[in-house]
């Protein structure tokens, strides 16, 4: 353990001095960006963080958002976000952005992480006003030393106006134009010594800010999970993102010399097979109790080891517990990467799917499935849907446009044309997508998790033995 602190002490300190040493004209910002609950680096983190403070008091530590939705532990604890929350003001964060699942909980339980937390919640294109969840103020303004910083932050808004989240969590929530909203706040430049967007808008979006606004200093972001190792600079602003999941600290230093900044770096700080705060490896093992969790629900004859098994996997769920003719899944629902072969716990199933959306129903002809595909396309101009009882086949031109969808069934034959097909979609795609038999939708009242268990359960049963 002496080793590992020593270690740990002179990589420190070869920061120092790779960044120089710490005076006023310094400022250190340590950033991680989409979190969604994974708490378990959390004792790593807190090492690190504490260490990195040791040497420069007035480091600085910001989130740019999505905190939640991805570990049932936090997800689904008895107060949903209470536990990440806590650890985050116990490791003392300055602020956090507003990112897209923020709002998975319901607008009341966001509401009551913002008051949990002793740190700010920021965004500067959300309007709040006709909703319990307290206005967001649009940038917070922290010192490091006699400099102060000042971070605004924007929220990603998709083409339907709102940003990647249930519908129905954000009624009576309005969004304004992130890239016109960020021109309102070019007044900071001149009334603090840095400026930083603290972004949720992912990182084609970061360039496009870049682009359009020199004036930045820097753009920390998020949404897109994007690992930057060396910081993109498009139009002289520096841009950064720490990847997912906690699995890395992102460290930024920037030397401030005659009221001008005169130096820029960021380095990513790998949290795995770190030194663990002992107090928080504690308090880690303590929310991950939940003995319901391990529960084995199947036996798997093989791994589920890609998105698209998983994606079929959970598509045809839907269609076989509802007994749809075809079911669809959205590839942005799909949030682990496999399965592994054997014993499967219903915590599993909770990784995969942590929406638990309502699985709808809705009759639709072969003209409303191509609606349906073509808007789910536009989107994200790219394939976002995994299928049962259905293969499309999309056919773009050189410039990745979409010029055709072939609808044929699971035997590669065209879709008939004049059929009804009773369709299974999750709610977020419901409400969220536009397509012309929207107005046909019948609520079912069975959820996701539920679908997918009963699935799993009947096609891989456990062995008796394996019970015992």
């Amino acid at each position: 353990m002496k080793k590992l602190l020593f270690i740990t002490y002179l990589w420190i300190q070869s920061i120092s001095v790779l960044f120089g040493q710490n005076d006023t004209s310094d400022i250190y910002i340590m950033h991680l960006n989409d979190l969604h609950a994974k708490i378990n680096h959390f004792a790593s983190l807190k090492h690190v963080v504490d260490s990195i403070r040791s040497c420069h008091k007035n480091a600085l530590l910001v989130s740019a958002g999505d905190l939640f939705s991805g570990n049932p532990y936090v997800d689904k604890f008895e107060r949903p976000g209470c536990p990440i929350i806590k650890l985050m003001k116990k490791m003392h964060f300055d602020v956090t952005a507003v990112g897209n699942h923020e709002f998975d909980y319901g607008q009341d339980v966001l509401a009551q992480r913002i008051k949990q937390a002793s740190f700010p919640f920021i965004c500067a294109n959300i309007v709040t006003r006709k909703t319990v969840i307290p206005q967001p103020a649009p940038f917070v303004i922290l010192k490091s030393g006699d400099l102060s910083i000042a971070f605004v932050s924007l929220l990603q808004i998709s083409k339907n106006g709102l940003p990647e989240s249930h519908p129905d969590k954000l009624k009576n929530l309005s969004f304004s134009n992130p890239f016109k909203t960020i021109k309102k706040f070019k007044f900071l430049k001149k009334k603090t010594d840095v400026c930083i967007a603290l972004t949720h808008l992912g990182i084609k979006q970061d360039k496009i800010l870049a682009e359009e606004n020199p004036w930045l200093d820097a753009i920390i972001g998020g949404h897109s999970h994007t690992r930057i190792d060396t910081p993109i600079i498009v139009n002289g602003v520096p841009i950064t993102q720490a990847g997912h999941y906690v699995r890395d600290l992102g460290l930024m230093h920037i030397r401030y010399v005659n009221h001008k900044i005169v130096s820029f770096h960021d380095q990513l700080i790998p949290l795995r097979n770190q030194i663990k705060d002992s107090s928080f490896v504690e308090e880690v093992k303590e929310i991950s109790k939940n003995p319901k969790f391990h529960e084995i629900i199947a036996d798997l004859p093989y791994a589920m080891d890609n998105e698209q098994d998983l994606g079929e996997m959970m598509a045809n769920a839907y269609k076989e517990e509802l007994n749809a003719d075809i079911s669809f899944q959205n590839s942005g629902g799909v949030r682990i990467k496999s399965f592994p072969e054997g014993h499967l716990k219903i915590i599993n199933v909770y990784l995969l799917d942590p929406f638990d959306n309502e699985i709808m129903l809705v009759d639709m002809t072969y003209n409303d499935i191509l609606s349906f595909l073509r808007y789910a396309y536009l989107l994200r101009h790219e394939k976002n849907q995994w299928t049962a009882g259905l293969k499309a086949k999309y056919i773009t031109n050189e410039k990745g446009e979409l010029v055709d969808i072939q609808l044929l069934d699971e035997k590669g034959k065209q879709l008939n044309k004049t059929k009804i097909y009773k369709t299974a979609i999750n709610s977020y795609m419901a409400r969220s997508y536009k397509f012309s038999a929207k107005d046909k939708l019948v609520r079912t009242h069975k959820y996701s998790n539920d679908l997918i268990i009963d699935y799993l359960k009947k096609h891989f049963p456990v062995s008796k033995k394996n019970e015992e």
